[in-house]
């Protein structure tokens, strides 16, 4: 089985904790050794919390510097300050309103890695199903297009549709989908 490291980061009330408890329990029910860490502080006041999540034969739940596999950016300053993490010719995703970066010093940075950057607005999907509380869907749906086989689109849809609370389980269905969708689209135009 090939190791993967998977950091996700964002601020308190994005959903950081409940996607990362979503994909270790993915792990879990695929019998795969799987650890995880969490780095919060003021989470609940919009502090930045950080996820490490590592399937395979690892010692240690935390990730250290040049070794993710990829980066979930929920929020894309947490996102942009988790770079470093990355290892060359990782994935980064980044829910963000605009295309790139925007900053030349730091698409330089993810060129010279060779990091492959794909942004989504989240946000906006989100709110557009009516609710803005399920973003973190949409960046789950849109990493399982770049996650499998560990995390495919069939698995993270099963899962969620297994565990999701009622009164929120066809939001997070259209979530997934669209966040998947965004991606598969992306892919096809061969835009980053």
């Amino acid at each position: 089985m090939k190791k993967q490291a998977l950091i996700i980061a964002g601020v308190g009330g994005r959903g950081v904790l409940v996607g990362s408890t979503i994909l270790l329990n993915i792990a879990f029910q695929q019998d795969l050794p799987v650890f995880s860490a969490d780095e919060y502080g003021m989470s609940q006041r919009g502090g930045s919390v950080v996820s490490h999540l590592k399937i395979g034969p690892y010692q240690s739940p935390i990730i250290g510097t040049g070794e993710a596999d990829a980066l979930l950016g929920f929020e894309a300053s947490e996102g942009i300050k988790n770079l470093p993490m990355l290892r060359e010719g990782g994935l980064c995703i980044l829910n963000t309103p605009t295309q790139g970066t925007g900053n030349p010093s730091l698409d330089a940075y993810l060129d010279e890695k060779g990091i492959r950057l794909y942004t989504i607005n989240a946000d906006k999907i989100a709110a557009e199903i009516g609710s803005p509380l399920s973003a973190n869907m949409v960046l789950l749906g849109f990493f399982s297009f770049f996650g499998k086989p560990v995390f495919s689109f069939t698995k993270l849809r099963d899962y969620v549709e297994s565990s999701s609370p009622k009164r929120f389980l066809e939001f997070n269905r259209k979530a997934l989908k669209l966040g998947h969708l965004e991606a598969k689209n992306l892919n096809q135009k061969g835009i980053s």
